[in-house]
């Protein structure tokens, strides 16, 4: 073809596809799940500029490096004194509307439990328990490590909590190395054909070293042996990298084990442990962090092991147990006994409920995300029958982008869905914090997107690691604000 051929074409097709995008309705076509649309000549001409959303008093919010804290702590040694408590509410940041905590009808009433325990948290005799559960915002954890970090050391308080054996990504604040035979189940995804049983634990997530087999198959007659290597990370908080206690939970095995505990090299304990269809603990305590502990199970069936946790004997502890993908469905799909059994062993006094963004990408009308609020209010009344009197705090979604166009905007009912869940949660008693409003509201995300450093990935849904230590500032910000007002109070 000829040069002006070639050039005569092109500008025919341009010529298509700009009548097309001209007639193409707002919104595009859809086709099944397919959404067909193409941008109009003036946009091709003059695309919109994207606009910000002012976010400079959020960028100013200082917030704590993790460098700092992890070079000034010694890691062999350990304060577990009980000491008396302190609070200079002088110190505290103003604290903004948009990120105050919202209430029930009982008002502040409905933290006053946990309150009571932060006061008293340097003087017990074990750990006052949160737990964070959430989606991949938390991943790895992600905003629950800034906070927990915050809690222990203005309360007292050490380790990282509770974590998995298997995981399917590692853990910030804990180093974990773990024998190849070890097998994860959780309650998300499809479910294994070998899954007889919904005992997922409070991490709703297991893991065993032999395959299950049903009761009327005898155990196999070869010993396995797994082991699961702990350190502390010296990467995370300094806090989080020590420890005075590790707690295995576990059960459910039909042929005794051996468990062993080394403790730097040295075998401090080994026992058998009959076979047992309960929850079972093993507690060991340390008078200082060690360099890495050595759990080894050996047996012919290995139990369902549910968690590890490191922590101190007092302060705080605090969970990160997120679920990629989750919704806050997940929680019907466990043994409710068995649940309800583990909590009352890790003697939960908070619980923190954070989801939302997973249904976005589902919904077709504000109504189903009115029918998302109201299954997830009845997910805190599942909660509340399991845990009587305990705290909980509903954090909603944050800003999530997608493009139109030339600009990213916020998802489609990502509004109805924060109204739902607040609706929800405020008629089940629960306290909750708009992260949305917190971070900016509507099209802030982009904002976090562009900040330097970026505080959000380039997928427009996830923060980065100085974004989700800035959400974890905000968040821990209008706790301790509601805190010190309740603290007032009583003096």
């Amino acid at each position: 073809m000829t040069p002006v051929r070639v050039l005569t074409f092109l500008c025919a097709v341009l010529l298509v596809l700009a009548l097309i995008g001209q007639l193409m309705p707002e919104g595009g076509v859809t086709l099944g799940n397919v959404v067909i649309d193409l941008a109009s000549p003036g946009e091709v001409l003059f695309p919109k500029e994207q606009q910000l959303v002012d976010i400079s008093d959020i960028l100013a919010v200082p917030t704590d490096s993790i460098e700092a804290e992890a070079d000034s702590i010694a890691v062999d040694t350990l304060v577990v004194d009980t000491v008396k408590f302190r609070f200079d509410a002088s110190k505290l940041a103003p604290l903004e509307e948009r990120t105050r905590l919202h209430y029930p009808a009982e008002g502040k009433m409905a933290l006053h439990n946990f309150f009571a325990a932060l006061e008293s948290a340097g003087s017990r005799s074990k750990p006052i328990r949160i737990l964070h559960y959430g989606d991949s915002q938390l991943e790895g954890d992600r905003i629950t490590a800034y906070v927990r970090n915050k809690l222990q050391t203005q309360f007292g308080g050490n380790g990282p909590g509770l974590v998995a054996v298997a995981d399917i990504v590692p853990h910030f604040s804990v180093s974990r190395t773990i024998s190849s035979n070890w097998m994860r189940y959780s309650t998300m995804g499809k479910r294994p054909k070998d899954l007889t049983h919904e005992r997922f634990g409070a991490l709703s997530a297991f893991s065993r070293f032999t395959t299950i087999l049903p009761d009327t198959i005898a155990p196999d007659t070869i010993t396995h042996e797994a082991t699961i290597l702990l350190k502390p990370e010296r990467r995370c908080f300094g806090k989080a990298q020590q420890w005075s206690e590790c707690r295995l939970f576990y059960g459910w095995h039909r042929a005794p084990i051996e468990l062993i505990m080394t403790v730097d090299g040295a075998e401090v304990s080994n026992e058998t442990i009959e076979p047992g269809a309960q929850l079972m603990t093993r507690e060991w305590r340390f008078d200082a962090t060690p360099k890495e502990v050595l759990i080894t199970l050996r047996g012919t069936d290995s139990p369902d092991v549910f968690g590890v946790s490191l922590e101190g004997r007092n302060g705080v502890a605090m969970d990160n147990i997120p679920a990629r993908g989750a919704a806050g469905y997940e929680f019907r799909r466990s043994d409710q006994a068995l649940l309800a059994s583990m909590y009352r062993e890790l003697d939960v006094e908070l619980l923190i409920l954070q989801y939302g963004g997973n249904v976005l990408p589902n919904l077709k009308s504000a109504e189903d995300a009115a029918q998302y609020g109201r299954f997830f209010g009845a997910q805190i009344a599942r909660f509340k029958r399991m845990m009587p009197g305990v705290s909980i705090i509903v954090i909603g979604p944050s800003d999530m982008s997608i493009k139109e166009g030339d600009t990213y905007v916020t998802r489609p009912y990502l509004e109805d869905v924060r109204n739902a869940m607040k609706t929800n949660a405020l008629a089940q008693g629960a306290v909750f914090w708009d992260m949305y409003e917190a971070m900016g509201g509507r099209n802030s995300m982009v904002s976090w997107v562009e900040a330097d450093p970026p505080l959000a990935a380039e997928d427009y849904t996830h923060f980065s690691p100085q974004g989700a230590r800035k959400v974890g500032e905000l968040f821990y910000n209008a706790l301790i604000n509601e805190f010190a007002e309740y603290h007032r109070a009583r003096q």
